[in-house]
């Protein structure tokens, strides 16, 4: 059964559709569930499950329709997380369950709150099997910034993309294998290369800034000097004297 084919009205009754009316559906943080997913140890999921309980409050969760919206709304932010993640579809409905699964799980507060609370926690053990690929994802990201550096249109997005998870857990799983937001590898990579440049051809440095990515030359200016505390001027002037 799809959740679009489920009709509310064969399991409930108007007191519930009104008191679902009159409840402000808004009030689910969801923010908690991306951060648990992302970086989330096992054994911290009923915490956030409870979190979630008592920010909507108990007179809400008396709703049976209310209820079922808290177990949809929950059960596709962690299918969309996971799929940020890399999960498909597929395995994500074959490890926790299809809407069939959780559409029979809002009998009450309680089997609302173990439902969750195993979801969450079996979402982390998927997370947590693929987090040997983190490093995975961060060195094929590296060969693909060291391939495309020089394009002045790269992205995090193109970058993510390229390694097949979303922008988001891309950025949090770069950082935290590598020490570094991608913008500032990115900048990294891009003066060093330009640092290269410098010592040993005669191109012009506006022709540098160009190679390297930057076609402001006045913004690549900029950050050399930020990053190497010389002008690219004298960093050429200082290599070619022997300067270290």
């Amino acid at each position: 059964m799809d959740i679009a084919d489920y009709r509310y009205e064969d399991l409930l009754n108007n007191g519930d559709l009104e008191q679902l009316r009159l409840s402000d559906l808004r009030c689910i943080d969801k923010s908690g569930v991306e951060e648990l997913i992302y970086a989330g140890s096992p054994g911290d999921a009923h915490r956030v499950v409870q979190y979630i309980f008592d920010s909507i409050g108990r007179e809400a969760m008396r709703s049976a329709l209310f209820r079922f919206y808290v177990v949809t709304d929950v059960y596709l932010t962690a299918k969309m997380v996971m799929s940020c993640i890399g999960l498909s579809n597929e395995d994500f409905e074959k490890e926790v369950g299809s809407s069939d699964t959780f559409i029979r799980q809002f009998a009450d507060e309680k089997s609302v709150g173990e439902y969750l609370t195993d979801l969450l926690e079996k979402c982390i053990r998927m997370r947590n099997s693929k987090a040997c690929a983190g490093k995975s994802i961060a060195g094929q990201a590296k060969a693909f910034i060291a391939a495309h550096f020089h394009e002045p249109e790269i992205s995090l997005s193109a970058v993510a993309e390229s390694v097949n998870v979303c922008a988001t857990y891309f950025s949090y799983i770069f950082k935290k294998e590598t020490g570094e937001t991608f913008v500032s590898y990115l900048t990294h990579v891009r003066i060093e290369k330009a640092k290269a440049l410098l010592g040993s051809s005669t191109q012009r440095i506006s022709q540098i800034s160009s190679e390297v990515g930057y076609n402001d030359y006045h913004y690549f200016a900029c950050i050399f000097k930020k990053m190497v505390g010389l002008t690219p001027s004298q960093f050429r002037k200082k290599s070619r004297a022997g300067g270290s």
